[in-house]
């Protein structure tokens, strides 16, 4: 659903919390959304309208991507998990569609690469392992043992495959780029041993282009073969989170920690644009085939287009409005904590937006579990916990994990006693003053 227009920006809103990913279908015809709210959206192209949200994971959703043939889309989340969807069953069922779940990692899921005849899937996670998969056993919902390439030190954040399928290319926060052998997983060499985490990579053989972003905030082109630098730029110890490569116009663009993004003609090796486009981090950039607009997924609760190509650079001075919970010094403290603490899985209201976690309208005096038309953990579906304000306050003072173990709820506490006391304070006025 479009929300609102600017001179050179849209944006575009089905998810309840920040979006960390985006991807376009083979034949351009879709876009996947994935979110911190546990979905992924479905997009038709050009028209940018919600066809169906897939439900499934049981925690924030990190990336998907499509087989080359288009036929299979998979996603992959916080919740250790990759699911295998039937794009024909999403056009025909829509939100009622099942993935088949593939089971293998012990860490999240940030990455996902498809072998150029769709016979392999390799996934990057935060268990220090790039996972290799068989497509025709997964495409027929038998279950494997991912076969396993270990050397980074550390979580693997990007993985892509080499044109012709024979060879991986992988990325860590140990700050290597390391280069596998698929037929027998031997890892043969590293191209990049940066100094800080690498985040993020492009490889283009074709142009002989490395492209990768660091945690130091380093942004960086390097020729592929040799792996020399011919351009390293970015902000100091500001996170470079994304890449994205715009190949008709030859194009390569970067976003960072603080929604700064960053677009580089790589004919001339020039900075074309350098401008605050998103109210925090952006996770994700993708530009449209058709028309080279740039897609990006952030902080904001919505996915923004940007029409670039169309404006003079000096109007590329706002990323927008702002989320929806963006704290300020007029609010109260309680409100505050709200802000910070729970307003990205939760709102206040009775018909409030679909989220990581319920509404919190009428939260107290009300049993743990039991809100119609949520999916809850089998933590909280079994426990007897009455939601109060001693219940609250032991919530954030011994921490969800302990409270109702095995919930889905992110492992948080509040220290400070004033701030726990305010925050409970705030919800009973905003809950109950909805009444």
């Amino acid at each position: 659903m479009l929300t609102g227009t600017a001179v050179a920006l849209e944006q575009y809103t089905a998810h309840g919390g920040p979006v960390k990913h985006l991807t376009l279908s083979p034949d351009g015809s879709l876009m996947v959304s994935s979110s911190f709210d546990y979905s992924a959206v479905v997009w038709s192209v050009p028209e940018l309208a919600d066809e169906a949200t897939l439900i499934g994971h049981d925690a924030a959703v990190n990336v998907a991507q499509f087989t080359p043939d288009g036929d299979w889309l998979v996603t992959g989340g916080d919740d250790n998990q990759i699911l295998l969807w039937s794009v024909a069953d999403i056009l025909s069922l829509g939100d009622e569609t099942t993935p088949f779940v593939l089971r293998g990692h012990y860490g999240k899921i940030v990455d996902f690469a498809f072998s150029s005849d769709g016979r392999y899937l390799v996934s990057a996670s935060w268990d220090g392992i790039v996972g290799l998969w068989d497509m025709a056993l997964a495409r027929n919902r038998l279950e494997q043992i991912p076969i396993s390439f270990r050397g980074h030190d550390g979580p693997v954040n990007d993985v892509q495959f080499s044109a012709d399928g024979k060879h991986l290319f992988s990325a860590g926060n140990d700050g290597h780029i390391r280069y596998w052998r698929v037929a027998d997983g031997e890892y043969l060499r590293s191209i990049v041993r940066n100094g800080w985490g690498v985040n993020v990579m492009l490889v283009d053989e074709e142009r002989n282009i490395l492209a990768y972003g660091s945690t130091d905030g380093a942004m960086v082109l390097a020729a592929l073969n040799t792996g020399a630098e011919y351009l390293r730029m970015g902000e100091d110890r500001v996170p470079v989170l994304s890449v994205g490569l715009n190949s008709t116009a030859n194009q390569i663009a970067f976003g960072n920690a603080k929604g700064q993004l960053k677009i580089i003609d790589l004919n001339t090796t020039t900075l074309l644009r350098d401008f605050r486009a998103a109210n925090g981090p952006i996770w994700s950039v993708m530009f449209m085939p058709n028309n080279g607009d740039m897609m990006i997924a952030s902080l904001d609760d919505f996915i923004t287009k940007w029409q670039i190509h169309d404006f003079p650079p000096e109007i590329l001075d706002t990323p927008g409005p702002t989320r929806r919970f963006k704290v300020t010094s007029e609010i109260s403290n309680g409100e505050r904590q709200f802000a910070r603490k729970c307003s990205v899985c939760h709102t206040l209201v009775k018909d409030g937006a679909k989220r990581a976690g319920p509404t919190l309208y009428n939260i107290f005096g009300r049993e743990a579990g039991t809100l119609p038309g949520y999916k809850y953990s089998k933590a909280l579906l079994d426990s007897d916990i009455i939601w109060g304000e001693e219940t609250i306050h032991r919530l954030f003072t011994d921490g969800p994990d302990v409270v109702t173990p095995g919930t889905k709820m992110p492992i948080q506490r509040m220290k400070n006693e004033a701030d726990r006391q305010d925050l409970i304070a705030f919800l009973k006025q905003a809950t109950t003053s909805l009444n």
